[in-house]
C-alpha cells in the first residue's frame, strides 16, 4: 500500500471540492480507471410479500405487492478489475490485498495520534469520486466486524465530503453513502478490511428513491436499520446502533459466534450502508447467484455490472429474487 500520506493531509482540512479535484486528477493521469460513458438502466421488480390476517377464526393469508427499484450502472472498465480474492498485486503493505500507492487522499484518525485509517481513491470506482477506507494495519480482516476506530474514520470522511458550502455557493450538497462489505457472503472482492464512499445523487436528472428512505420499506430479504432524527450521531453512538442492529441480524438469521470452523473474530457476513439519515445492516448468505452478484449497493438496489450480458442475467431472474437469495429471504 505504501507509505500513509503526511498528516498535512488531515481530513479535517480537506473539503469535498478538493478531494473530487484529486480524485479527477488519478483519472485524467489513468491511474484510476473511471468509465466516463457509463450507461444507467432503471427498472421496478414487483415482489411479493405474505401477511396474515386474523379477521376470521381461520387465518387469511393475503398477497400483498410490494415494488422494489433497481438502478443498473454499467461499466465497462471493471473488466479490468482482477477477480475478487484474487492474489494481492505488488507494493501492497504487509498482510494487504490492497495496493493504493499513488492514491492516497488523506489520514484519518485522533488529533496528535497515529493514523488508523487511509482515505483512498478507489482504482476501479463505480461512481465520481468512489473512495477506500482502509486500516492502516494490513492484517485486519475484512470478515471483522466494525470498530470505534472504523467509525471514527468513517464519521471523518463523511464529515468532509458532506460538509455544508458558503452561503453564496448555489451548488446543492451531494449525498454520500458509506458502505462496508462484511466477509465472503457479503460481495466483499479483498480481504483487507476496508469501508468504501459513494455519491448517490447528482449525477443524473433524478434521484434514486432508495427503500430505506421510504417511511415503510419492504424488501424480500431481511434487515435491520435505524433512523437518525439529527444527522448523523456521535461515534459512540453509532458503535451502539450498529452492534445492536448486527445482533438483531444475527438472532433473525440463527448465526452462533464462534462456532467451530469459523475465525474467532469471524462476524455474520453482512452489509452495512450508512449516512446522515439512517444504518442499515444486511445479512447476507451468498455473494451470488448462477452470475448475479453483487455488495451493499446492490442490496438497495443500486447493481453495478461490467456489461449488459451480466445485467440481463438479474433481468433474467427477477432482480428481487436475486437479492432474496444473496441475503435471508423476508418472513
Amino acid at each position: 500500500m505504501g507509505a500513509a500520506p503526511e498528516r498535512e493531509s488531515n481530513i479535517e482540512e480537506l473539503s469535498e471540492d478538493r478531494l473530487l479535484t484529486r480524485f479527477d486528477e488519478l483519472v485524467e493521469s489513468g491511474l484510476v480507471v473511471y468509465n466516463k460513458n457509463s450507461r444507467t438502466v432503471r427498472l421496478m421488480d414487483q415482489c411479493f410479500a405474505v401477511r396474515t390476517s386474523q379477521a376470521s377464526r381461520n387465518a387469511v393469508l393475503n398477497h400483498v405487492s410490494h415494488i422494489l427499484q433497481f438502478e443498473f450502472r454499467i461499466l465497462s472498465s471493471l473488466t479490468t478489475k482482477p477477480p475478487a480474492h484474487s492474489a494481492a498485486p505488488p507494493n501492497c503493505r504487509p498482510g494487504s490485498d490492497i495496493n493504493v500507492t499513488g492514491y492516497e487522499m488523506a489520514a484519518l484518525g485522533p488529533p496528535d495520534h497515529e493514523a488508523t485509517h487511509l482515505l483512498a481513491a478507489n482504482k476501479f470506482p463505480a461512481a465520481r469520486p468512489h473512495f477506500l477506507i482502509l486500516t492502516q494495519d494490513g492484517w485486519r480482516r475484512q470478515h471483522e466486524a466494525l470498530d470505534a476506530e472504523d467509525f471514527a474514520a468513517a464519521r471523518q470522511a463523511l464529515d468532509s465530503l458532506t460538509r455544508r458550502p458558503s452561503l453564496s455557493s448555489s451548488c446543492r450538497r451531494r449525498r454520500y453513502l458509506l458502505f462496508f462489505n462484511c466477509g465472503f457472503d457479503s460481495g466483499c472482492s479483498r480481504v483487507h478490511k476496508h469501508m468504501q464512499v459513494v455519491p448517490v445523487d447528482g449525477d443524473t436528472e433524478t434521484d434514486f428513491p432508495m427503500w430505506p428512505d421510504a417511511e415503510d420499506p419492504r424488501t424480500p430479504f431481511k434487515f435491520s436499520m435505524e433512523r437518525f432524527r439529527s444527522g448523523l450521531p456521535p461515534v459512540d453512538e453509532l458503535v451502539k446502533v450498529y452492534h445492536r442492529l448486527l445482533e438483531e441480524a444475527e438472532r433473525a438469521v440463527g448465526w452462533e459466534r464462534g462456532r467451530e470452523g469459523r475465525h474467532q473474530d469471524e462476524a455474520l457476513p453482512h452489509n452495512l450502508v450508512l449516512d446522515e439519515r439512517w444504518m442499515v445492516v444486511v445479512p447476507r448468505r451468498a455473494p451470488g447467484w448462477d452470475g448475479a452478484d453483487t455488495n451493499a449497493m446492490g442490496m438497495l438496489g443500486m447493481v453495478w455490472v461490467h456489461d449488459e450480458e451480466r445485467m440481463q442475467r438479474w433481468v433474467d431472474k427477477g432482480p428481487a429474487e436475486v437479492l432474496r437469495r444473496l441475503g435471508y429471504p423476508a418472513e
